[in-house]
């Protein structure tokens, strides 16, 4: 199985997706400084009152957990060193967190999993950090969780009583952006993304509120925060979903050849447009390195039906590429075990399934550095097309570049609703496809960022004239010119009204805010 940030295991396997949280708000002692985010030294700052107020822990430069306080996910953001990391546990603590930041004009940036491509889960004022919120309940019918709530850990806790949420590929991924940014995973096409079964959700707002955000309260928030994105519209600490119903999977794994490239990726496009709904589906054209060897494809997925009834279809996409796979594999696994495995920690523990550095157990490495530049696409693509796509991709090869042609399958239950039933846009898409780079060596150079951020530049320039022009939100692009359009179309001024609304101050602010 896939996994976008880091080299693949053929045939063991591991994906990942990308989120962030919600961004800064205000309390009731900042409603004098609206809007206000200007940089703030240090010097003058009563950090000690901030302390005692809280319940959670604060962490400044000075403290010996600073470090590993103030990283995310990928190394390539180091260098952004926040003058705190306040731990909320509380809405209260987000309350007081909120307010002490808008008193001393310093930016504030919430955090759930750490994950966002373009670093917005971190500032040079202060992070709030909501990893505290990972508590995990059962209701008669719905699940609910903290907007802090790892993938891996809401796992852990469900799997015993039978049920499950949906969720992405990459063990450390929180709600908290993971569902406002609509939300893919192997149960997309069965069950529809995380974001159409979100029941409500409980934010903090700018003017320091505790609100409930569902079909009956506040409809309109709760409309934007499925599809939104994290950061838009408020602090999310929780989370109320319906749980999906998958007691067992069958985890599948094919490789290709290089040489096979062009005929494996005509072949898988159409295999899943015309699918069924049982079938989640990923497919890469994956080089670890670019300087040595040979890409290969690898075709992956789950398989959410009748296990006897995978063979056939497997067999259905063989028959189309015309060549029979280098390896091939099927195995019937429970719906914990197969998550495990997709998270790569197979034959690691719960609490080593997590980031180094999140827990003494914790054995998962970060990334050193990635970028995504992905469109999706309402139809497949024409031979013509994926030949010059399949160019773009071995153009210039260079050591040290883990390049990666990612695609993922949508359509079926994915695309039932309306485009403007949710905030969620994309209700039109069959596949994800993105141009991912990473850098292997942790002291990559500047020239090897600016060589990798320009062959995924080539590379999305490929792909425009074949996409329907919009983007996966929760792999956000910095680079991108066309976000708005892009990630949110027809669907943008609506959500500009419920920014202005619910945060007329933009107080939630960053690059790419609604």
């Amino acid at each position: 199985m896939l996994d976008r940030r880091s080299v693949i295991r053929v045939g063991a396997g591991v994906a990942a997706a990308a989120a962030v949280a919600g961004t800064a708000a205000t309390g009731a002692a900042a409603v004098g400084l609206p809007g206000v985010r200007g940089r703030a030294a240090s010097r003058g700052v009563d950090w000690a009152s901030l302390r005692r107020h809280l319940s959670g822990e604060l962490v400044l430069p000075a403290d010996t957990g600073y470090e590993r306080a103030r990283k995310l996910y990928s190394g390539q953001f180091d260098g952004i060193r926040p003058q705190a990391v306040a731990y909320c546990r509380t809405e209260e603590d987000v309350r007081t967190t909120l307010a002490f930041a808008q008193d001393h004009a310093l930016p504030l940036t919430p955090r759930s999993g750490g994950h966002s491509f373009g670093g917005y889960s971190t500032t040079d004022g202060i992070v709030l950090d909501v990893s505290g919120f990972h508590a995990v309940s059962l209701t008669r019918n719905t699940v609910v969780m903290g907007a802090g709530t790892q993938q891996v850990d809401a796992l852990t806790a469900l799997s015993p009583r039978g049920v499950a949420v949906a969720s992405g590929n990459c063990a450390g991924v929180c709600p908290g952006g993971f569902v406002q940014g609509g939300g893919l995973g192997w149960q997309s096409r069965k069950f529809g993304m995380a974001c159409d079964r979100l029941v409500s959700a409980r934010v903090v707002l700018a003017d320091g509120r505790a609100v409930t955000a569902s079909a009956t309260e506040h409809p309109d928030l709760f409309w934007a925060m499925r599809g939104g994105g994290g950061g838009n519209f408020g602090v999310v600490t929780g989370f109320e979903l319906r749980p999906t119903d998958v007691p067992s999977v069958v985890s599948y794994n094919l490789t290709w050849p290089w040489e096979s490239a062009r005929r494996v990726i005509e072949a898988w496009q159409h295999w899943i447009i015309d699918g069924p709904r049982d079938l989640g589906a990923a497919m890469a054209v994956q080089w670890p390195d670019a300087g040595t060897g040979t890409p290969v494809v690898v075709v992956t997925g789950a398989w959410l039906g009748a296990a006897d009834a995978l063979t056939p279809v497997l067999d259905s996409l063989v028959a189309s590429v015309g060549s029979a796979p280098a390896t091939r594999s099927a195995k019937a696994l429970s719906q914990h075990d197969a998550m495990m495995a997709q998270y790569g920690c197979a034959d690691l523990t719960p609490e080593q399934c997590h980031t180094v550095g999140y827990s003494p157990e914790a054995a998962l490495p970060r990334q050193n550095f990635s970028m995504d530049r992905n469109r999706l696409f309402s139809r497949a693509i024409g031979q013509g097309g994926v030949e010059r796509i399949l160019e773009a991709f071995a153009a210039d090869p260079r050591a040290g570049q883990f390049r990666f042609l990612s695609f993922f399958a949508l359509g079926g239950a994915a695309n039932r609703p309306d485009r403007t039933t949710t905030a969620y846009v994309h209700r039109d898409t069959e596949f994800y496809l993105g141009f991912s780079i990473g850098l292997n060596d942790p002291e990559y150079t500047a020239e090897d960022e600016r060589l990798g951020r320009a062959w995924a530049a080539r590379g999305l320039r490929t792909l425009d004239p074949h996409s329907n022009g919009e983007s996966y939100q929760n792999f956000i692009d910095p680079e991108l010119d066309d976000w708005k359009s892009a990630y949110y179309a027809e669907n943008y001024v609506r959500l500009a009204a419920v920014k202005a609304a619910y945060d007329p101050h933009r107080l939630f602010s960053f690059a790419q805010a609604v």
